[in-house]
């Protein structure tokens, strides 16, 4: 019987304990750092269009006049108009009032003269980023103004920072999970595989050594059919015949010998008491010479008839021999009747 066997090469791919965690260790880490990237620009983009709906909230919060209100009671003169500073200020401040976010910086400077001075400027961020600062030019009736939005630096960075972080952080957490895992599952399969050759080693064992069995069986059967042969080739040659009883003297096994000395079939004379084959005069020395034998534990020899087919006397020469087992003890005798002496 064949078993498959772990070759060398096998052992790479079977056992994948030396790669498998590293390249689970190394996908991880790629995937996530490709993430991780993307959700930063993500973030950005993001942030960016945030910082551009909140310029273009307050740009359309200017939009929507096409005059500048009037800033003084009925009784002044409705011809006068806010073409001074200071009302304009007045004016944004209104405007702006609690609608500047608290994330970018908002002035508004005029650019009918040329001055340094906003019209309105109101500060919220603590580190504006002036390369992101947004421009847009508003026309309200005669006046043309200029509104600037700066955002702050941490508001566009933060969150995509915090994404990158994060998913760093839960990309790492998973692959050292995944790692970990493929690493237990591993030593599982080489644990298995250590075992499996184990097995297979043993069964390989138990295998010759059955084949080395069956080779003993065959020798020992083929020498105990010679010894059997043997023993009936030296029976025969002889000229005795055998012949087995159980404990109450009841004939067992006999020799083919018996047909020539008895004119008797050996399986007629099975289960038959054997005394019944001694002559009546013999029959109380045959039972002496069984119960010495039987206390003796020695071969007994007697010369006794016995009868044949037709009633005659044969004589014959018998000895007796008890069976000693050694799990049961006594278990019947063993004969061995040679013809032609005369009994006494």
């Amino acid at each position: 019987m064949e078993s498959p066997r772990l070759t060398g090469t096998g052992h790479v791919i079977a056992l994948p304990h030396l790669w498998a965690p590293l390249l689970v260790l190394f996908a991880g880490l790629v995937v996530t750092g490709l993430t991780a990237q993307a959700l930063e620009e993500q973030s950005r983009s993001l942030a960016e269009q945030v910082y551009h709906k909140q310029h273009n909230t307050l740009v359309a919060r200017l939009r929507g006049y096409d005059e500048l209100p009037p800033l003084y009671p009925d009784g002044v003169s409705s011809t006068r108009t806010i073409n001074h500073t200071t009302p304009a200020e007045l004016w944004l401040t209104t405007v702006f009032k609690d609608s500047v976010p608290g994330t970018l910086n908002l002035r508004v400077d005029t650019l009918d003269r040329h001055t340094k001075t906003p019209l309105f400027q109101a500060t919220r961020a603590e580190n504006p980023d002036r390369s992101r600062s947004l421009r847009s030019e508003i026309a309200i009736g005669e006046h043309r103004w200029l509104v600037t939005t700066l955002p702050d630096s941490k508001f566009l960075a933060q969150p995509a920072h915090r994404s990158f972080r994060f998913i760093w952080l839960a990309g790492l957490v998973i692959t050292v999970l995944a790692t970990v895992a493929v690493v237990f599952l591993c030593l599982r399969i080489r644990r298995w595989q250590s075992h499996y050759r184990n097995a297979d080693k043993a069964s390989r064992g138990y295998e010759l050594q059955l084949n080395n069995m069956q080779v003993e069986k065959s020798i020992l059967r083929q020498a105990l059919n010679d010894s059997e042969q043997r023993s009936r080739d030296l029976v025969a040659l002889s000229g005795a015949t055998i012949c087995e009883l159980d404990e109450q003297a009841l004939t067992g096994y006999i020799s083919p010998q018996v047909v020539d000395l008895l004119k008797k079939a050996p399986a007629d004379l099975a289960g038959t008491p054997f005394e019944q084959l001694v002559d009546p005069a013999y029959l109380e020395n045959f039972l002496r010479a069984l119960k010495a034998s039987r206390q003796e534990r020695q071969i007994q020899r007697i010369d006794l008839k016995l009868l044949d087919a037709d009633a005659r006397q044969v004589p014959v020469t018998l000895r007796v021999l008890a069976l000693q087992d050694t799990l049961h003890g006594f278990s019947g005798y063993r004969l061995s009747l040679q013809p032609g002496i005369q009994a006494s």
